[in-house]
């Protein structure tokens, strides 16, 4: 099965049948990667009985659904859904852990094999400013290892293409990992070069210790056992009859029976995608009103293509709707109230013109810790660059083919190539 944009030169192979994938990457006939996986232990998901494999358009986007269990070691349920549009692909992992079953070397999520020519990448990370350049490793030479998980890593091979390879916006789920004993924040990003030249990446969830892990068992299996003993003591001693069921032990990574969800993103350079404003169009600044919308007397006075500069940073958004929960911070566009008051403006915008042009300023992602954007009690650590896309995508849709919509942008956010194509056509818009 193959997935294409119409006016791009990417094509994205998925096996038929599979719940898994995607297998290859290709743009203008060269291969970019191959083989995105997910791993148990040694088991890949080349192993996975596929009980669902599903592709279609909503939403001015491709998705694909896929669904399958390891059919050796751990007999883990794993579900996919990737939202491709333009040249990114959001992807979500819903796994669920069986009952009293242990993980004996590491769980891997979307390991990818990237082509020879990929010769250096830099980190996307808080307080880092512009592209640190490091060279990945030759054959034979020691590989990379990035722990925690980084947000994201841009790779960029000699003909100047690139490729970003990112956590989504729940960075919080990536750092906790796996419940379980020995389990927590053992993430990890390994950057090395097979025998073959190729490019390795292997993102870990969580990894194994077995030697530490073992002797951290034994340790606390002897307390747990010790505790029980002195217990049965005491009830003799009180004249009463302790059970005499068989000592407990501690198990080795053996990871709580749920679900888990973590999401990523890739995307890659696609110069062909890039929008600019039109030679001669000059947009003017859209003046709001106090609620976040325009005013119909503002609306009314806008001719049939209008072209218009939405300073984002401008929305009349609460301390509740920004980053690190500050009055000066920019949008969390995780915050249902930032997406509310933006989609606002799209509506009315669209219902009012049918084209045009229009600049979106201050459409930037950045990282958060307000807990309520991501639905928890508690401080969660996330970054809002896939619900970013998702707005663009959706604003996409909303506003038709014959809009033309650009997203400047600056300083390490430039040089990413999912932001390099912000507002043009997802190639799956539903007309």
């Amino acid at each position: 099965m193959e997935i294409s944009h119409p006016q791009a030169s990417w094509t994205l192979q998925y096996e038929e049948g599979r719940g898994t994938g995607p297998q290859k990457l290709q743009i203008a006939g060269k291969t970019l990667f191959s083989f995105m996986h997910c791993r148990i232990d040694d088991v890949s998901d080349d192993a996975v009985s596929s009980t669902r494999s599903h592709h279609f358009h909503k939403g001015g986007l491709a998705v694909f659904e896929g669904e399958g269990v390891f059919t050796q070691g751990p007999a883990a349920k794993l579900r996919q859904t990737h939202r491709i549009a333009a040249n990114t692909v959001r992807m979500t992992y819903d796994l669920s852990w069986p009952k009293a079953t242990p993980l004996a070397k590491g769980l891997e999520l979307g390991s990818v094999v990237l082509s020879p020519s990929f010769q250096r990448f830099f980190v996307v990370a808080p307080g880092i400013d512009a592209p640190a350049w490091r060279k990945i490793p030759a054959t034979g030479e020691p590989a990379v290892s990035l722990s925690p998980l980084p947000t994201a890593i841009v790779l960029e091979n000699e003909r100047g293409v690139r490729f970003e390879y990112g956590l989504g916006d729940d960075l919080w789920r990536w750092a906790q990992g796996l419940n379980g004993e020995y389990l927590h924040a053992t993430s990890r990003l390994e950057i090395s070069r097979t025998t073959g030249g190729r490019v390795a990446l292997r993102r870990w969830v969580a990894e194994c210790d077995s030697a530490l892990e073992q002797k951290l068992a034994t340790a606390a299996t002897t307390k747990l056992q010790q505790e029980i003993l002195k217990r049965r003591q005491e009830l003799v001693a009180q004249g009463e009859t302790p059970d005499d069921k068989p000592l407990p032990t501690v198990p080795v990574s053996q990871p709580e029976q749920r679900d888990y969800r973590f999401t990523a993103y890739f995307a890659w350079s696609q110069p062909e995608l890039i929008t600019a404003v039109p030679e001669g169009i000059v947009p003017q600044e859209v003046k709001l009103n106090a609620k976040g919308e325009f005013s119909c007397e503002n609306l009314s006075a806008l001719d049939d293509s209008p072209a218009l500069l939405l300073d984002l940073a401008k929305l009349p958004a609460t301390t509740q709707a920004r980053r690190a929960d500050k009055a000066d911070a920019p949008l969390c566009w995780e915050s249902n109230q930032a997406q509310n008051l933006y989609r606002r403006i799209i509506r009315q915008l669209a219902s009012r013109s049918s084209k045009g042009t229009l600049v979106l300023q201050n459409l930037a992602p950045g990282w958060c810790d307000t807990g309520s954007h991501e639905n928890r009690k508690r401080s969660a650590r996330h970054w809002d660059i896939c619900a970013l896309l998702d707005q663009i995508a959706w604003t996409r849709q909303v506003m038709g083919a014959d809009w033309t919509i650009v997203a400047p942008q600056n300083g390490l956010w430039a040089e990413l190539p999912s932001l390099a194509c912000l507002g043009t056509e997802s190639g799956f818009r539903m007309v």
